[in-house]
């Protein structure tokens, strides 16, 4: 694997702005003489209501979110996170367990989750080892190391998330290629033997979305995605980030009406696109707005950009450094609530587009420790929102 995690599962593209138009899915009409004005008088202009508490947030609160990140580490110690490798699962509760789809879910989450566990301990490996001279490193303190960043996970945890007997068989053959890795991530190592085995066994699983779907959910994506028809006036609100960042600061009364205006949002949808908008002016409250949606479960179709955002957002608050603690497990806790919200909607409706999502969900993987010269993914992730992800190409520059 040569000090990189190979790519095991493609996220589609289409969130980037750089695809077209070419057909409709459940498109609508826009008024497109819409006077657009100022952004930032667009967001003194939004009416404020009475604050709506969507739910208790536990999971994804400030003290959540700061306890998931364990207060005592040690600064030097990137090791250290509070959330287990086995909280990080799809475990559907019992009103749905048995359902054909809740099964294929289950089985592809938990997948891409133990292939996740996996490349985590292998970046923390790499990561601890990046600056040491191979030949100063013993057997044993590179045995160590490794001990150090392994995913805990129990057999009934793996037996829970993987019901079916050859997909329990090929996570027990990972999970043991990487507990007995020594550091040798060639091209023929039994280590990266056995996680191209797991890619190829990913690969024969059923999918929530066939390729017809994808491929008509690609091709008519803006045009339902379009946020135009939830808050007519959004673009002007999302070309202030897309500009010069460092003149795009809103004063502290002009960032308290907008947050203001997004907690008296009554309509989920709305809500999701002004809270997404707000957390590029303020990542830190932005990222409690952003899991207050999240946690209460309530179906958008802005949910998978939510948790996107939601993630760099929490990870770029703590630290963009490689060096420090990246709570990946935590992370895709809350994804597994996202997928759980996903499919209860999927059961309830026949709705193709969220099946879509699901799956695009499913796939995502870690935020990755040495993304950039800067660090980990978080501040790529975080400039990818203002310019280019789930950004509509017609506002491209």
């Amino acid at each position: 694997m040569n000090r990189t995690v190979t790519t095991l599962f493609l996220f589609l593209s289409i969130f980037s702005g750089c695809k077209s138009k070419t057909g409709p899915v459940e498109s609508f009409d826009v008024i497109d003489n819409v006077e657009e004005r100022n952004g930032v008088a667009v967001i003194q202009s939004l009416p404020v209501g009475t604050p709506i508490v969507l739910c208790e947030q536990k999971i994804t609160s400030r003290s959540a979110i700061e306890d998931s990140f364990d207060a005592n580490y040690d600064t030097e110690d990137y090791f250290t996170e509070a959330t287990t490798a086995e909280e990080a699962f799809y475990l559907p509760n019992k009103d749905i367990v048995g359902q054909e789809m809740v099964k294929n879910v289950q089985m592809l989450f938990n997948t891409v989750s133990l292939a996740n566990r996996v490349a985590h301990s292998y970046e923390l490996f790499h990561r601890a080892t990046w600056m040491v001279e191979e030949d100063s490193l013993s057997r044993r303190d590179t045995l160590e190391i490794i001990r150090e960043s392994q995913p805990i996970l129990s057999e009934s945890l793996l037996s829970a998330a993987f019901p079916d007997a050859k997909a329990l068989s090929a996570a027990k053959r990972l999970k043991r290629a990487y507990t007995e890795f020594n550091g040798d991530d060639s091209e023929d190592s039994p280590f990266s033997l056995s996680y191209g085995q797991y890619v190829e066994h990913f690969q024969s699983l059923p999918q929530v979305a066939s390729d017809t779907m994808l491929d008509h959910f690609e091709k008519g994506f803006w045009s339902w995605y379009d946020k135009r028809q939830f808050v007519p006036e959004i673009d002007a609100i999302i070309r202030i980030n897309m500009r010069d960042s460092m003149a795009n600061t809103l004063s502290e009364e002009q960032l308290s009406h907008f947050r203001e205006v997004v907690l008296s949002e009554p309509d989920i949808d709305r809500r999701a696109i002004l809270a997404l908008e707000y957390a590029k002016f303020d990542h830190w409250d932005g990222s409690i707005l952003l899991g207050e949606i999240i946690e209460s479960r309530r179906y958008t179709r802005y949910l998978l950009e939510c948790w996107i955002a939601w993630r760099a957002y929490v990870q770029e608050s703590h630290s963009i450094s490689s060096f420090s603690p990246i709570t990946n497990n935590y992370y895709d806790k809350v994804r597994a609530l996202c997928a759980d919200t996903y499919v209860r909607h999927c059961l309830e409706t026949d709705d193709l587009n969220a099946k879509c999502l699901l799956q695009n969900l499913i796939f995502c993987e870690i935020l990755h420790r040495q993304s950039c010269l800067f660090g980990n993914e978080s501040f790529v992730t975080c400039m990818a929102l203002c310019s280019e992800e789930f950004i509509d190409p017609r506002l491209a520059e």
